[in-house]
């Protein structure tokens, strides 16, 4: 499947073809990210953004932010302040997921920097990370940018 993804970052538009998913999928989950110089609206909004990205690449069984913060409440455990692999490894066996995604966004000046990272919920070791650069708007962030990260995350 092809996933045309066009960087606002870089003047050209550029394909990035994903491998084909998996027979059986990843159960994951995301985290709320953590915003430095961004609002909380801002990254929850863009956070929300990648679990559809995710989801659209077929590569992962994504749960609900909804359903993982009820978990969460139902075992006592607060999410806000989770940045430290070990906190979303917590996080990742008490929802049951095999792999947990987070990270951060920033805004420097104008630019917008989204790092985040696969952990792997078993092992706590970080499987994979991808950072995106957005220099700009930030709704081109969420329509385009948070795609880019999806896909780099597969990879």
């Amino acid at each position: 499947m092809n996933y045309i993804t066009p960087s606002t970052s870089s003047p050209k538009n550029y394909i990035t073809e994903l491998p084909p998913p998996p027979e059986t999928l990843t159960n994951i989950a995301v985290v709320d990210f953590n915003g430095n110089n961004i609002s909380d609206g801002e990254v929850n909004a863009l956070t929300d953004r990648l679990r559809a990205e995710l989801f659209k690449t077929k590569h992962f069984k994504v749960i609900e932010r909804e359903m993982m913060q009820e978990v969460l409440k139902e075992q006592g455990f607060q999410q806000s302040g989770c940045t430290t692999d070990e906190c979303m490894v917590e996080i990742g066996r008490l929802i049951g997921v095999e792999k947990i995604i987070g990270g951060s966004i920033s805004k420097v000046g104008n630019i917008y920097s989204v790092s985040s990272r696969i952990v792997n919920v078993e092992t706590g070791e970080i499987e994979n990370t991808a950072v995106f650069d957005h220099t700009g708007n930030i709704g081109q962030l969420l329509t385009e940018g948070m795609r880019i990260v999806a896909v780099d995350l597969i990879k």
